[in-house]
């Protein structure tokens, strides 16, 4: 039996959307290639004991820095350069994977400690969809000048190191809108099966008002940045399960901290609170219920996110410190703010598309 192709990914661990998109990669190719992992944070606690992976690395974090209630882009800028220890740990670990592994292909997602990959000469690909805020920036008017210095010094480098440094970029969409570069290719949303399953079961069927439904989730990143809602969750008149930060459960709110299958919670939901992730935001998108989108303040690719929820018909652009009065007025006047009654058509295929790809990838780089 011949040998199955190497692939390594370097999942950045800062929250957990970056492990479930990859996760959903992953299971698309472990009967073609071995895969190993380095990652960090809820990476590790996320793929640990997951089946069909070869091995599991830990790895140094890097994260944003924050100011207020947002992130501070210029601080993350400068807060690099005070790390260069933990970054020289992570080159030290990358490195030593690398010789080890010796793999075919390395695929990074929010990864960016890539100069040993380059010396190695191994075909590099990221999961990154950087050239759609891109697009969405420059196409939409009237953003707030909050998110231009995360958006300029965040979103448009990781856009461009990208096109100059990988060999290919795979960019989830919902849109299918041409790429800004021949180096990223445009997939569908990548969801977990169930979500796409759900998506099947409800496409065509009308979205659920307020007073037809006895449960919501609140699911909120599990990095440090996520949102601090405002308001009594126990006022909301259905019961309310929270998902991603800790809490005491009373009344009607339950609280299940960070959990790592939160897939069932969220097909069971009459409607969903989330923070502004694209993980998040696409698998909110699939389950065809109503979605309020909050994103982190000053956070240019979270605001699009949203706005991009609302764009399809899928839900709004929520804040913290009104959503519970928000929810409370829907109930009252038996109205979801923000859906539409047709919503723009989604790909939720993107998980194959992603495996396939990568594959057309490493094999053409083999050849």
């Amino acid at each position: 039996m011949a040998k199955k192709p190497v692939i390594l990914f370097a999942i950045n661990g800062l929250g957990m959307g970056n492990s479930t998109r990859c996760h959903v990669i992953i299971q698309r190719l472990v009967a073609e290639a071995e895969v190993h992992i380095i990652t960090s944070g809820n990476g590790l606690f996320f793929f640990t004991d997951r089946p069909g992976i070869a091995s599991l690395t830990a790895m140094p974090p890097l994260a944003y820095a924050f100011s207020g209630d947002g992130v501070n882009a210029l601080g993350t800028l400068a807060s690099v350069r005070n790390m260069r220890g933990t970054l020289c740990e992570k080159k030290t670990r990358l490195e030593s994977l690398l010789d080890k592994l010796k793999p075919d292909l390395v695929v990074t997602d929010s990864e960016y400690v890539i100069r040993p990959v380059l010396k190695r000469r191994i075909p590099l690909a990221g999961i990154n969809n950087s050239d759609v805020v891109v697009t969405e920036y420059f196409r939409r008017k009237n953003l707030p000048a909050s998110i231009r210095t995360h958006f300029w010094g965040i979103e448009y480098s990781d856009y461009l190191l990208h096109r100059w440094k990988w060999n290919m970029a795979v960019s989830p969409s919902p849109f299918a809108d041409k790429p800004r570069s021949d180096v990223f290719k445009r997939i569908g949303l990548i969801v977990r099966d169930g979500a796409r399953e759900t998506a099947m079961e409800r496409a065509g069927k009308p979205v659920p008002l307020p007073r037809e439904i006895d449960r919501i989730v609140v699911m909120l990143s599990g990095s440090a940045f996520a949102s601090k809602i405002a308001g009594d969750l126990q006022t909301l008149p259905w019961k309310v399960d929270v998902i991603g930060r800790e809490g005491t459960s009373s009344g009607n709110v339950t609280c299940h901290g960070k959990i790592r299958e939160s897939l069932e919670f969220v097909r069971n939901a009459g409607a969903l609170v989330i923070n502004g992730g694209f993980s998040s935001v696409s698998e909110a998108v699939a389950m065809m219920r109503p979605v309020y989108v909050i994103p982190v303040p000053n956070h240019a690719e979270q605001l699009i996110n949203a706005l991009m929820v609302k764009d399809i018909g899928a839900g709004d652009a929520a804040d913290a410190g009104t959503i519970v009065q928000r929810l409370n007025e829907a109930y009252r006047l038996n109205r979801w703010a923000g859906i539409k009654e047709t919503r723009a058509p989604v790909n939720f295929n993107g998980g194959d598309e992603a495996a396939a790809l990568l594959l057309e990838l490493l094999h053409g780089a083999k050849a």
